[in-house]
């Protein structure tokens, strides 16, 4: 449920500001078109209405790789409080790897790249916008269906009659100038004006009063407006955008971009009449005539009238209007042109978005073990090098380069060092491993750098602990993969607590290893799980729940009593990556008896994942513990459970 209020809200929220975009652009555009065929402009328009649903959607799936994966599953990076120093006894949430850092697609891809701004809201909040959404698109839905309902009636009531002399010619007429196989006119009691519909077998209904002889050119206006819609198979076009219109319908560009479809639709088929049938004037002097004897129509139903859209007034002054307009070829050039631009500039737009979390979901973290192992060498031996802080890079040669880094490594600040770390990382320096591995202990603080905020692989938008050089070195071992397993396992028995803690870390974010490929490292860390520091032990049950080893299972179950907070949620977050059904019970009592709220809130979501039914009974009851997202989870976990049991019951 709440991954689906989720994607809606993400929806709703990118909509919101990137049709106004879309429609701006359009707008634009179709000004530079004024002097052309409706068509083009009609085309443009259509165009701008396909633009404002594509862009919010591709905001939800157009994203790279490493978003996907953080939008998969809600996974709780458990990795430090708020505050550390009040952290166990007043129940302050955690910070969450992820929270509140902008996202890329890969560098590699500029013109795609999206850039995402991450918005976290209360899970309640959200779900209650989201269901808001779901009654409005019902009320949408409800309302084509009655739209739809009288369609049929009217098709219903109409019913084929001899035709005048003068009518049947007309319409042969009407038939061969628009290039016509089938366009049947039949006559309806309840129409009020003339209208065409159906795709397959199209019909022109026509009112009762239309029986009678008519004026010639009244009649060729008439069917010919309504026969150049059949021509251009409107009919079914038009359901097409009503279906695309509902979905952002509660946006009042979007429907102003759908009037102009319509707009520009009568024109268009005016021109086909003018074209082919009659002259201007005659064509407005028949659509005054039609007017001023009808009764003014109503739009309930799917149909295409000759007086949709209700511009009359400016149908009948383009007719009359003696304008120099531009011929076919530049017409078409135009047009083209027109629509480059909105699909470039909609491009363009594309490339920013937010991202709309709840404060479950906005602690997912992206699974390391998927992705590839990033590297900026490249074949001529230059690398490109981030600056620290400013974001600008610089080509250097490789080698001096890393010559210059590893120096670095040692320098007396640890901002330096912390930087050359990431440095080391991004070029995949593995003779700077040795070096790395000593800075593991170091635990300076410094200044946070987003140095894997971009690429295929992103295993750290924030910290751990505490940004330091230890971290950041941590981070740079673990993007060199294979090549930094074996020296980080060695240093898991170190003296030094930091450095445990680091290399613990580092093993579970290893890029290019799955699980199964860092066997050797589970019963280090397994060891690691009774440590005296309670951060060595929150990064070993965080390591172990990337590896996914059962073997890990008991020694994670007993954690769930560690007497630190951070070790118990990281441990049931664990748990629940593992599917562990031993732990369920364990994970129950957790869920009902914990004092801090973010360990019953992580154990809900470890019993979602695991789904087995023995967990119903505790999230029943956790439906009414007073912290509003256990509640929320409660019911996540119980959805997921339900749904489990009834693809196999």
């Amino acid at each position: 449920m709440i991954r689906t209020s989720e994607l809606a809200m993400n929806f709703l929220v990118n909509a919101g500001w990137q049709i106004v975009a879309v429609a701006l652009v359009a707008w634009i555009s179709a000004n530079l078109l004024r002097n052309t065929a409706a068509r083009y402009r009609h085309a443009l328009w259509v165009s701008a209405l396909v633009m404002s649903v594509a862009l919010p959607v591709w905001s939800l799936f157009g994203s790279g790789p490493e978003t996907r994966a953080q939008s998969r599953s809600v996974q709780f990076n458990a990795v430090r409080l708020a505050d550390k120093s009040t952290s166990t006894s007043t129940g302050t949430t955690p910070t969450f790897v992820g929270d509140g850092a902008p996202e890329s697609a890969p560098a590699n891809d500029p013109l795609l790249a999206t850039r995402r701004h991450p918005l976290v809201t209360a899970p309640s909040l959200l779900v209650v916008l989201a269901l808001g959404y779901a009654i409005f698109l019902l009320y949408r839905g409800g309302r084509l269906w009655k739209l739809w309902s009288r369609t049929q009636s009217l098709r219903a009531s109409a019913s084929e009659r001899e035709l005048p002399a003068r009518m049947k010619a007309a319409a042969a007429e009407c038939r061969e100038a628009l290039g016509l196989k089938d366009a049947t006119l039949v006559f309806s009691p309840i129409a009020s004006t003339p209208f065409s519909l159906g795709g397959r077998r199209p019909l022109v209904i026509l009112p009762e009063g239309f029986y009678h002889e008519l004026p010639e050119d009244t009649l060729l206006s008439v069917l010919g407006h309504e026969m150049a819609h059949i021509a251009r198979r409107d009919y079914s076009f038009n359901l097409v955008y009503e279906f695309l219109l509902l979905p952002i319908s509660f946006h009042p560009l979007a429907r102003a971009i759908k009037r102009q479809i319509d707009r520009t639709r009568e024109l268009a088929c005016d021109e086909m009449v003018t074209e082919r049938l009659l002259d201007p004037e005659a064509h407005a002097r028949s659509l005054v005539r039609v007017a001023a004897s009808l009764v003014a129509p109503t739009s309930d139903a799917f149909m295409l009238g000759i007086f949709d859209a209700n511009i009359l007034e400016e149908r009948i002054i383009t007719l009359t209007r003696h304008s120099r307009r531009f011929g076919v070829r530049a017409g078409r050039l135009l047009a083209f042109t027109a629509i480059v631009l909105l699909c470039v500039s909609s491009i363009a737009v594309s490339t920013f978005s937010f991202e709309l979390r709840t404060r479950a979901s906005g602690m997912a973290v992206v699974d390391p073990a998927t992705f590839d192992e990033v590297s900026n060498s490249r074949a001529d031996g230059v690398v490109v090098q981030a600056e620290s802080g400013k974001g600008q890079e610089r080509s250097i040669p490789a080698d001096t380069t890393r010559v210059e880094n590893q120096s670095s490594l040692r320098s007396p600040g640890p901002q330096d060092r912390a930087q050359a770390a990431c440095a080391a990382g991004r070029q995949g320096d593995i003779d700077a491993i040795p070096a790395l591995i000593s800075m593991l202990g170091d635990d300076s603080q410094t200044e946070l750098i987003r140095c894997w905020t971009d690429g295929r692989w992103s295993p750290a938008l924030a910290t751990f602990k505490q940004p330091s050089p230890g971290e950041q070195a941590a981070i740079a071992l673990a993007s060199m993969g294979r090549s930094a397993f074996p020296a980080l396992t060695e240093v898991l028995g170190s003296a030094n607590s930091s450095v445990r803690r680091n290399a613990a870390w580092a093993i579970g974010e290893l890029t290019k290893m799955p699980p199964g490929e860092r066997d050797e490292a589970v019963m280090p860390l397994i060891s690691l799980l009774g440590d005296s520091d309670s951060w060595v032990r929150t990064a070993a049950a965080r390591a172990l729940g990337e590896l996914r080893d059962q073997r890990a299972g008991d020694r994670l179950i007993a954690a769930l009593a560690d007497g630190d907070a951070r070790v118990r949620q990281t441990s049931a977050w664990a748990l629940g990556e593992m599917k562990d059904e031993r732990a369920v019970q364990t994970l129950c009592n957790v869920l009902l008896s914990d004092a801090q709220n973010e360990v019953r809130l992580t154990a809900a979501e470890a019993l979602g994942e695991i789904r087995s039914q023995n967990a119903l009974g505790a999230l029943n009851q956790a439906l009414n513990d007073l912290e509003p997202l256990v509640r929320v989870r409660a019911r996540w976990a119980i959805a997921e459970i339900e749904d489990t049991r009834r693809v196999n019951p």
